[in-house]
């Protein structure tokens, strides 16, 4: 009896991939198979939003109105991903909530649990994990409330080979929602751009990056992801890039100022240059405000663009040179050894390519520099 009815499951689960409407039936087969309460199937992808999806079986409202903000599910993510560390995909953790009630209030768990759990009235969860990344993951669990039996080794089993048709049914899914988008969309057009490129909606949160910037955000500690799905920089940065932002979907009263601008963000070990503009789908259904990053790694060969700085800002020969060398990330006792000139004569060329550029630092000149560099054209 039991065989048949995981056959019965694992056929529905296929069906489901094909037509997500289902899913919900899938569920809840699969609570009475497993005597459990309720059931969750849920995808987080903070760099392709598109592809996150939620469907429930018996999980109060309240609960599912706190988990479709996107605090709590990126929470969600974060809070139990530890509890998969030793574990590989398509294995299995069995838990309870039962104690995150007494945690402290200012706690993630206690959070989670006065969102999530308690409306909901589940204790015991039985969970498998099948996509795990950065800043990803999906799972499957079903739950039982707290006068119900924790579940066996013998129901764990089930749901491990269960969970081999969920992955698969997973990676089916995501490619009919490739298929169902317009092959010729902005979004195909913009991974095919050489750089990187981020689109911010009007809430502040990314809804696009391409494979580019999904490499960055991986690799970088200058620019990535908080649990929000906003961009988060080094502190001495994050000011000035929500500025930007804000400027670029034209949320401030003064029309005279530009919309976005220029963004140098660097650390002892990496550098990027942001381009953050203004952006509209004009073939989109629902018109919202967005701004588009472009995002260029800078650890490679900086070249000036030696006419502009003479133009604007009347660089003479040796100053050009000295920018040179500082954009390319050497220190001014390198430039002085590098120029065979002393450290004091470095000071005055720097004293007077500040008083010709208006800089007050050498960040501020640092940040004009890579905004003038010929590999990409920051506008």
């Amino acid at each position: 009896m039991l065989a048949e009815q995981e056959n019965k499951v694992i056929g529905m689960i296929y069906e489901a991939a094909l037509n997500p409407v289902l899913w919900q039936e899938v569920l809840a087969e699969i609570v009475d198979f497993t005597r459990s309460s309720t059931a969750i199937f849920t995808a987080t992808d903070q760099l392709s939003p598109n592809y996150d999806f939620l469907f429930t079986h018996n999980i109060a409202p309240e609960s599912m109105r706190a988990y479709q903000d996107e605090q709590v599910k990126v929470l969600d993510m974060r809070l139990h991903a530890p509890y998969w560390a030793e574990k590989a995909l398509g294995d299995t953790v069995l838990n309870t909530f039962a104690h995150y009630a007494a945690m402290p209030e200012e706690t993630d768990e206690f959070l989670f649990y006065q969102k999530c759990a308690k409306p909901t009235n589940v204790s015991h969860v039985a969970a498998v994990i099948l996509e795990r990344s950065a800043y990803s993951w999906a799972v499957f669990a079903v739950h039982r409330a707290p006068q119900l039996n924790e579940y066996t080794e013998q129901e764990e089993k089930i749901l491990k080979r269960l969970g081999v048709h969920l992955r698969r049914a997973l990676q089916i899914y995501r490619q009919m929602i490739i298929l169902k988008e317009d092959r010729d969309n902005i979004y195909q057009v913009l991974n095919n751009f050489k750089i990187g490129v981020v689109l911010i909606n009007q809430d502040y949160h990314l809804c696009y990056s391409n494979s580019i910037v999904k490499e960055i955000f991986e690799k970088k500690s200058i620019l990535e992801l908080d649990r929000n799905n906003s961009l988060k920089t080094l502190k001495i940065f994050q000011e000035k890039l929500n500025q930007l932002i804000r400027s670029a979907l034209f949320e401030g009263d003064d029309l005279k100022n530009e919309a976005g601008g220029i963004l140098a963000l660097y650390d002892d070990n990496n550098s990027l240059m942001l381009s953050i503009l203004p952006f509209s789908e004009t073939e989109a259904q629902y018109h919202q405000k967005q701004a588009i990053i472009f995002v260029t790694q800078t650890n490679q060969p900086q070249y000036l663009a030696k006419d502009y700085l003479i133009q604007k800002y009347k660089l003479a020969k040796r100053e050009l040179e000295v920018c040179d060398l500082f954009v390319n990330g050497l220190s001014l006792e390198q430039i002085a050894e590098h120029m065979n000139i002393t450290y004091g004569s470095i000071r005055v060329y720097i004293k007077n390519i500040f008083a010709k550029t208006g800089c007050t630092s050498q960040t501020e000149l640092m940040q004009l520099l890579m905004g003038v560099t010929l590999e990409f054209e920051h506008i």
